[in-house]
């Protein structure tokens, strides 16, 4: 009994000494055309906050964030908006491309921070 305490005592003890590693913050998976110029995601990793989250694209700001929806679907051009239906845990980026092309084959890298 004593010898399997200490044991766990030990194996918490190394895992404490690990380095954290960061989080992945790039959007993968298939980005699904809602209408016109926007697409979607369900972003599947922890976010602090809705409203002060960033969109990059290539490393490349885009925005500005919390557009109209209807804005990003006419307009387009890098406008997005990030939000959580009352009913849901994860949140859904509604965006554009910096072009309007297709973010699944436009070979760019969006991430989310």
């Amino acid at each position: 009994m004593v010898g399997s305490t200490l044991f766990a005592l030990a194996s918490s003890a190394f895992l404490y000494l690990l380095p954290v590693s960061p989080i992945e913050r790039h959007l993968r998976g298939a980005f699904r055309q809602w209408h016109g110029n926007a697409y979607s995601i369900v972003v599947k990793y922890p976010l602090n906050r809705l409203d002060d989250a960033r969109l990059y694209e290539d490393g490349k700001p885009l925005g500005p964030p919390n557009s109209d929806l209807q804005d990003i679907l006419a307009k387009g051009h890098g406008l997005y908006k990030l939000y959580r239906m009352s009913n849901e845990t994860s949140p859904v980026l509604m965006f554009s491309s910096s072009d309007n092309t297709d973010p699944n084959t436009n070979g760019r890298k969006y991430r989310l921070e």
